[in-house]
């Protein structure tokens, strides 16, 4: 594995952010369980990964982070769906 497909990430959470180094070719799913997961949120609550630019719409969980052009650097939120909290 070079470092060319490599990336630094940052997710903000309601727990705080984590950064994260993963593979261009890991999927948001994949992202998602190790956030819930470092931060101690029940993993089986229902989480949307978004880019911090673009709020409104929420990245797929089957396509993989490369798919959406992520540099290393970017910035991504977890936000819990429907949990009235």
């Amino acid at each position: 594995m070079t470092t060319e497909h490599i990336i630094t990430i940052t997710v903000e959470t309601t727990r705080g952010t984590k950064t994260l180094t993963v593979e261009k070719t890991t999927k948001v799913s994949e992202v998602i369980a190790e956030v819930v997961a470092l931060c101690g949120f029940n993993p089986g609550d229902r989480f949307d990964l978004f880019l911090k630019a673009d709020l409104q719409n929420p990245l797929q969980p089957e396509r993989p982070l490369v798919s959406y052009h992520i540099e290393n650097g970017a910035i991504l939120v977890l936000s819990q769906v429907g949990s009235g909290v």
